[in-house]
């Protein structure tokens, strides 16, 4: 296992309330339902998230201020556990890929405000790449910029639908509870890669940890 994808909401940053109830909220059973059945443009970057919410609310009639709207993307807390592990796991030589769905706008918050900027080896937000996740062409893509094959990636994610499309192109998953913490996210990366590990070079014979790699030499491609 050579690089490790991990999604932003519910995984390295949480966000509290479910997107679908915090819309609801928001706006309306409606409007949520407009915007998570229409959100595809937004999400690979052929639309900004403020284009979006103007054609849902004129739409629907709605008597809504699409700025306060906007605030709606702006919840999210980083895990420091969770961003913790992306270090070690740079440390130990693992490629790390921030693999998230974000509109333009939200992109800009997490960057400006939340830090995102060189957490990962590589950002993978889908607004930038053209097309989002569950598509395959999205892990595909992610897969490329990392130079890796897809046996040799693990991705990370809250949603179920994303953990199906990342498995039907060849990736090991981990599907993590959304918003479950840093700790359990350690635990559950730990074992997926002690379970893909081939012995390590400088320990012949002996199964590979993440633990091992912290406190050990950088890996190079068979940890």
């Amino acid at each position: 296992m050579r690089a490790v994808l991990l999604d932003a909401d519910g995984v390295l940053q949480l966000i509290g309330t479910p997107w679908d109830e915090a819309l609801t909220r928001g706006g309306g059973p409606a409007f949520a339902r407009a915007m998570i059945d229409g959100e595809t443009d937004a999400l690979a970057g052929r639309e900004t998230l403020t284009e979006l919410l103007e054609r849902v609310v004129d739409d629907l009639g709605l008597k809504l201020n699409v700025s306060g709207l906007l605030e709606l993307w702006h919840r999210a807390t980083p895990d420091p556990l969770a961003w913790q592990l992306v270090g070690d796991l740079r440390e130990a030589g693992y490629t790390t890929v921030l693999a998230t769905n974000q509109q333009w706008e939200r992109r800009a918050w997490m960057r400006e405000q939340l830090g995102y900027d060189g957490l990962c080896d590589i950002d993978g937000y889908s607004c930038t790449l053209g097309v989002a996740k569950p598509d395959a062409a999205y892990f595909l893509r992610l897969l490329e910029l990392a130079g890796v094959e897809p046996d040799q990636a693990l991705f990370v994610d809250d949603s179920a639908r994303n953990i199906a499309g990342a498995r039907e192109v060849g990736l090991r998953t981990i599907h993590h509870p959304a918003d479950a913490g840093g700790e359990l996210l350690r635990r559950e990366v730990s074992q997926t890669l002690v379970q893909a590990a081939s012995p390590c070079k400088d320990e012949p014979g002996r199964p590979h940890s993440l633990e091992t790699c912290l406190t050990g030499a950088r890996r190079e491609d068979s940890c």
